[in-house]
């Protein structure tokens, strides 16, 4: 039996795997979800974000203090390894400081403890988490993920893989 007992601690290589995976490519390129995050705050006229995030990306858009921000933006894979209920608990500080979040989170660090118990929520692990946050929230969710199966070619250790904008 193997036993976690911090998750936070995990290696931290996603930091830079990212770089390493554009390095295959001869040409600029940049990751298509990042170029959604930042289509969808200008394309929505947000001009005042707040961004948590823990490595490179996002770098056009500058980050203003949670209470002076029209949405907050959260692409921090530590995010996902929080308890289901530290993460319900953190979504709701955000919301009550700001009422829009943009909210990325990494579907296999999703109750990585298995502490959360649902039976009610879909066998689809992505609709499941979808349900998951609707259930619990007083809030809009909306999921603006693509639904397919992680084999390395999606960057999602880089920017998770399930997208939310999340309203009051």
């Amino acid at each position: 039996m193997i036993k976690i007992t911090d998750f936070n601690t995990l290696v931290k290589w996603y930091k830079s795997y990212g770089w390493i995976q554009k390095n295959y490519f001869k040409d600029p390129v940049k990751i298509r979800r990042e170029k959604q995050i930042e289509d969808f705050v200008y394309l929505n006229d947000f001009s005042k974000c707040h961004v948590v995030k823990e490595n490179y990306i996002l770098k056009s858009i500058k980050s203003y203090p949670l209470n002076e921000s029209d949405i907050v933006i959260v692409t921090s894979q530590t995010f996902s390894r929080y308890p289901v209920q530290t993460i319900l608990r953190k979504i709701k500080e955000y919301l009550y400081f700001c009422p829009k979040l943009y909210l990325c989170l990494n579907s296999f660090y999703v109750n990585i403890d298995n502490s959360y118990q649902d039976k009610t929520l879909s066998d689809n692990p992505n609709k499941a988490i979808t349900q998951w946050l609707q259930k619990s929230l007083d809030a809009k969710v909306i999921d603006m993920s693509l639904d397919y199966v992680e084999d390395g070619r999606w960057f999602t250790w880089v920017i998770p893989d399930r997208h939310y904008f999340i309203s009051k």
